[in-house]
């Protein structure tokens, strides 16, 4: 197969027979002798040349990992070592056994969903799951070829252990039942950062980052105020997903897929346009109180606009900024909280009092922690903790006062 229109490939059997490699005839370069990356006889793997040939994306699978429940990984030689040394591998702590909050239901045109089995109080850790499909996003701009990308994930699929094979076909891919791609981008969680400072790419703004994709919460489905929110663990190699408010016995578990703090009009375009689907969530179906949350919707992104904007200042910002709190608590946002709490914590600190403004970076600390990157503003924790560690010294006190 023609990868790019330019060298000649084949796929060719690894020495040791556990895998398949592309080999290009111009190159002269044996994918298959690929024991730099130190993987067991159990990690298999399978690679293939970027289109400019400075780059190799390779199908690395262990079917034992996470008590034979098995991963794929698609990415690069370098990155893979470091994913493979992670403690999920090396101490073997993966996903929780503990009994499940949760069983999967049909869900209407949604597919599946999840939903509560008994209630589950704010905080609470509902999952933590590995991923069987992780693959880094950037191979999409290196290998043009959809065709060859799919030839790619459909053998990495095949390294997966039957039952979890299985379960990746049963994933929902759209109305139209959907390709294995359609199955596996339908479902994928982004992922950013890395699991230690020499990561390759973590300093580069242009990387694209990798994506996970879950036997049971890529069964969570978008909701425009959810009640839960997902938070990846580098060192264990999993999602996350904490409660951010009560959620009832029998109730939905939803989380967010974009930034929700728009009107009905603006989300619902946002859907149609970049996700594929007009959400029908519980909150976009509630067309009696449409215009009351569009309200609240304007004056919260005026609100943050007047608060933020440091050249202007407003007549009462410790009033205008705790009306804000209770704007987002009334509009359910409560996966973005802690940036609503930060901005109460800034302005009291600019007003000069100290107590209140640790009491809300207490709190925007907390709900940060909960809702994790879905409502963290890179740069708000941070500054959180370094007013908790002295408001007086912090860059925002008094700031208010002239």
């Amino acid at each position: 197969m023609p990868n790019g229109g330019q060298d000649d490939q084949k796929l060719v059997a690894s020495k040791n027979g556990t895998g398949l490699c592309y080999s290009r005839r111009q190159l002269g370069f044996d994918l298959c002798s690929l024991q730099q990356h130190n993987l067991s006889a159990d990690q298999q793997f399978t690679c293939l040349w970027s289109d400019s040939h400075k780059q190799q994306y390779c199908v690395f699978a262990d079917p034992q990992f996470d008590h034979g429940k098995g991963i794929t990984v698609i990415t690069t030689a370098e990155r893979a070592r470091h994913i493979f040394k992670s403690n999920a591998f090396v101490a073997n702590r993966t996903s929780s056994t503990r009994k499940p909050l949760f069983r999967t239901n049909a869900s209407g045109r949604k597919g599946r969903g999840i939903y509560a089995n008994s209630h589950i109080p704010a905080g609470s850790l509902i999952t933590q799951e590995t991923p069987i499909i992780f693959v880094d996003a950037n191979w999409i701009k290196d290998i043009s070829s959809e065709q060859y990308r799919d030839a790619v994930q459909a053998l990495a699929i095949e390294k997966l252990p039957g039952t979890t094979r299985q379960t990746v076909y049963e994933l929902y891919g759209g109305p139209d039942a959907g390709s294995l791609r359609d199955k596996i981008w339908t479902n994928a969680y982004a992922v950013s950062g890395g699991p230690t400072k020499g990561w390759p790419g973590l300093d580069n703004e242009m990387d694209s980052g990798m994506i996970a994709v879950h036997a049971n919460i890529s069964k969570i489905n978008h909701g425009c105020r959810p009640n839960a929110a997902p938070q990846w663990d580098w060192d264990l190699l999993a999602h996350k997903f904490y409660a951010v408010r009560d959620i009832a016995a029998g109730e939905e578990i939803t989380m967010t897929y974009f930034d929700t703090i728009k009107t009905l009009q603006e989300r619902q375009q946002y859907t149609k346009q970049n996700l594929g689907f007009e959400c029908a969530c519980s909150h976009c179906k509630a067309s009696q109180f449409a215009n009351l949350s569009d309200d609240r919707i304007n004056e919260i992104v005026l609100l943050e606009q007047s608060l933020e904007n440091r050249q202007i200042a407003p007549a009462e910002p410790t009033a205008m900024a705790e009306l804000l709190v209770s704007l987002y608590k009334q509009e359910g946002l409560d996966c973005f909280m802690s940036k609503a709490y930060a901005i109460a914590a800034r302005e009291w600190n600019g007003a000069g009092y100290e107590y209140q403004a640790r009491s809300w970076a207490y709190q925007s600390v907390k709900a940060g922690l909960i809702g994790g990157s879905v409502g963290l503003r890179q740069g708000d924790l941070e500054d959180m903790e370094a007013l908790l560690d002295g408001a007086r010294k912090h860059w925002s006190w008094r700031y208010r006062v002239h």
